[in-house]
């Protein structure tokens, strides 16, 4: 059955990156975009879990109102460590580059 580059790409984009790859039938590629953007993402959603929890005790205590604007202010206050925003590029690069492969990769 031949398998399509361009169903392969839009499964990266639109899924996760590497389900074009594994769609293809090119387990290892697959792997090498998914573990690094699974790991990336698990970075970025435990920063965003913690801060969030971190901004609704503040809420629960009293030193933050219940205020949208109040509470987008304290979220936007909050530094942002290095390695989340290189999470970040990485899950961005993995995706961007998951799928570029996908298109270009020789049949």
């Amino acid at each position: 059955m031949n398998r399509s580059k361009g169903a392969a790409a839009l499964l990266s984009a639109l899924v996760f990156p590497g389900v074009g790859q594994w769609y293809l039938r090119r387990r290892r590629v697959a792997l090498l975009f998914a573990a690094p953007a699974l790991v990336a993402g698990y970075v970025y959603l435990n920063f965003a879990l913690e801060e969030a929890n971190a901004v609704a005790g503040q809420v629960l205590a009293g030193s933050v109102r219940l205020d949208p604007a109040a509470i987008a202010a304290q979220l936007e206050a909050q530094p942002m460590s290095w390695a989340v925003t290189l999470s970040g590029w990485v899950f961005v690069g993995c995706w961007v580059g998951s799928v570029a492969e996908a298109l270009l990769r020789r049949e």
